[in-house]
């Protein structure tokens, strides 16, 4: 009898459609669902953890325009103010700066964020600076005060109206016309100041140490407007602009298929070596903006996912092993007495009366089947014997 012909085999064939395909149908759906959720979940929670990073920039920040319009109406500040206007004596004027440096030296020391804290009167002369270095805070003697009149931060300050804040780009310092080293990422917040009579009479403007919050993006990628980087996991990749280190490397040059999508929309990009998110950081106090990017490689991210699959579809195969041998071991004790039966009839009807039947552990229909095959077997062989003796 041929294989495909047996009751095995095609008992095996409905258990398999019956069962298995079930199984391996609902498998399948199970593993696709399973892992798109997985993936959303951990594509999400690298683009939480990019919101994080921005709102830590985007507090740190506000602080800093917080304390700067803090410091233009604190009382030592307002008193100074009110001494120019009313031409106080040399004396009182001198008292009353000292008060203001002893103000902005103690925010100085208690923030610990600020290079420079300055006030500059209406021609861009110094008339207070407080200075930080390695910790240390410093107030810069009278004779040491410059003139910054020439300079953008003063100019574009004094260009603001009312209370508006005036925010520089992102650089790296400069002294002397030379980027400082090491480098030192700051940021400048200046607003106008104003006298009783409402009438401008200079600036006050902070240095801020960029590295605060630039030091606590790990991994992450900060670029600026035009993609340039201002945080990198690879020093090397940083400060790429002309007003700073001029090497021309930006996102473009390091994702030049994706920069412009990064850059102009918030979100996740998934490629199949890369996972991407990208966020939008809004600079308190001003228009501008950059550019928050995690990236990281599809393999370390979606790693749990691909975990999942390979548990799952191993579960499921040896599901499959497990519900086979079942069907063979049904199927083999349904069909084994039939087999045995089979081969009884044959052996009957070639007079094998002698055949024993083996008894079958079957209360049901193949159960009567082999006691009706032992009847006809005994009743044949009593037959013979009659047949013989007449």
């Amino acid at each position: 009898m041929k294989f495909y012909h047996r009751l095995r085999t095609k008992l095996m064939l409905v258990f398999t459609l019956i069962t298995l395909l079930p199984i391996l149908v609902t498998g399948f759906f199970a593993i696709q669902s399973s892992a798109k959720a997985l993936k959303t979940q951990a594509l999400s929670m690298q683009q939480q953890q990019v919101m994080t990073l921005k709102d830590s920039i985007e507090r740190f920040l506000a602080t800093a325009r917080s304390d700067l319009l803090f410091l233009t109406q604190s009382v030592p500040f307002k008193q100074y103010i009110g001494a120019r206007e009313k031409q106080l004596s040399v004396e009182a004027l001198e008292k009353a700066r000292k008060n203001v440096e002893q103000e902005f030296a103690a925010l100085s020391n208690y923030r610990k964020v600020y290079y420079q804290i300055r006030y500059l009167d209406e021609t861009g002369q110094e008339i207070v600076r407080i200075d930080t270095k390695g910790g240390k805070v410093k107030i810069i003697a009278a004779e040491r005060l410059q003139n910054k009149g020439s300079r953008y931060y003063f100019t574009d300050t004094m260009k603001q109206r009312g209370q508006q804040v005036f925010v520089s780009p992102l650089d790296l310092n400069r002294e002397q016309g030379k980027v400082e080293t090491p480098y030192k990422p700051v940021i400048r917040y200046g607003v106008k100041v104003y006298n009783s009579k409402h009438k401008t009479v200079g600036i006050l403007i902070t240095n801020i140490d960029a590295g605060q919050f630039l030091d606590t993006l790990g991994s992450a990628r900060l670029v600026d407007a035009k993609g340039f980087f201002m945080h990198h996991p690879n020093d090397n990749n940083e400060w790429g602009s002309q007003r700073d280190l001029d090497t021309g490397y930006n996102l473009e040059t390091e994702l030049p298929t994706l920069n412009k999508r990064l850059l102009r929309q918030d979100g996740s990009i998934n490629t199949r070596r890369l996972t991407l998110s990208s966020i939008q950081v809004d600079v308190p106090g001003s228009s501008m903006s950059w550019h928050l990017i995690l990236k990281e490689d599809a393999a370390k991210v979606l790693a749990g996912v691909y975990l999942f699959l390979t548990t799952f579809t191993l579960i499921l195969v040896i599901t499959l092993v497990i519900a086979l041998l079942i069907a063979l071991l049904i199927s083999g004790r349904i069909t084994r007495p039939i087999e045995h039966l089979t081969e009884v009839a044959d052996a009957i009807s070639k007079g094998k009366l002698d055949t024993d039947i083996v008894e079958v552990d079957n209360k049901g229909e193949i159960g009567q089947l082999a006691k009706a095959f032992e009847r006809l077997r005994v009743s044949m062989i009593k037959a013979m014997e009659r047949l013989q003796r007449g």
